[in-house]
């Protein structure tokens, strides 16, 4: 601080040294007195004596101050809020189908069919037949105190089987295809439609409200003293001693 205020005095010093040299005519009541003194008269002596003169010297002070700046604090708080929640329902709701039910009928139908029939005739046919009959036969019979003796012939009668053929009718049986009809019954499906109401069950989600609390984040202005250091520019006016020569008056 001090060096520049050493160097602004040094510097208004030597302004005025140059500035005395061309201006100090003006207490004598010329512009210039230098080139009025060449171009008019000849000095004969020189009045000199001393001035104060006043310099402005501009100097930096450094000055605080007190500023202010907001600052958010976090702040925590419990709030009640009404919150939802959702709930899954089961509801019905009827449904109408068409659908096709089974039938079962009984029908009857004809049907061919084959048979044998018996029928009966009667058939000539030869058997072997026979009869018996009696007749004489010789025989040689032996004594039967001496069988050495001769046999004595004697005639015997015999019953003798006699064969011969004979015409006999004969009832036979031969079969005869015929074609008769009946009546079968039978089982037919139909399909018969028919509109059927049931309950479809389906789930929905219902919202249900409810009360709970909650923490808020809340941020809370304050203001926050600081101090700030500036450079402030000042203006010194100072009284500084110049010299002043003054000619005497012209011839």
């Amino acid at each position: 601080m001090r060096s520049k205020l050493w160097a602004v005095v040094s510097v208004a010093a030597v302004w005025l040294a140059s500035v005395s040299s061309t201006a100090t005519a003006c207490y004598c009541g010329v512009g210039r007195y230098a080139v009025c003194c060449r171009a008019c008269c000849t000095p004969v002596a020189q009045q000199c004596y001393t001035v104060m003169q006043t310099c402005q010297q501009i100097i930096y002070e450094q000055k605080q101050y007190t500023c202010y700046r907001t600052c958010y604090d976090p702040v925590w708080e419990q709030k009640p809020v009404t919150a939802v929640r959702y709930e899954s329902e089961t509801r019905y709701r009827q449904c109408v189908e068409t659908v096709c039910k089974s039938v079962f009928e009984t029908a009857e139908r004809e049907v061919c069919y084959t048979v044998c029939r018996p029928v009966t005739y009667l058939r000539t046919v030869q058997v072997c037949g026979g009869h018996w009959e009696t007749r004489e036969v010789a025989c040689c019979v032996p004594k039967p105190c001496d069988p050495c003796a001769p046999a004595i012939r004697s005639v015997q009668q015999c019953r003798v089987w006699v064969a011969e053929m004979i015409d006999k009718q004969v009832e036979c049986v031969r079969y005869v295809r015929e074609i008769q009809t009946r009546k079968v019954p039978y089982t037919v499906c139909r399909l018969v439609s028919e509109q059927r109401v049931h309950q479809v069950p389906y789930v929905v989600c219902k919202a249900v409200p409810y009360q709970t609390t909650v923490s808020c984040l809340r941020y809370v202005a304050k203001q926050v003293p600081y101090t700030v250091t500036r450079c402030e520019p000042r203006t010194i006016s100072t009284q500084v001693p110049v010299s002043v020569c003054c000619p005497a008056a012209c011839n």
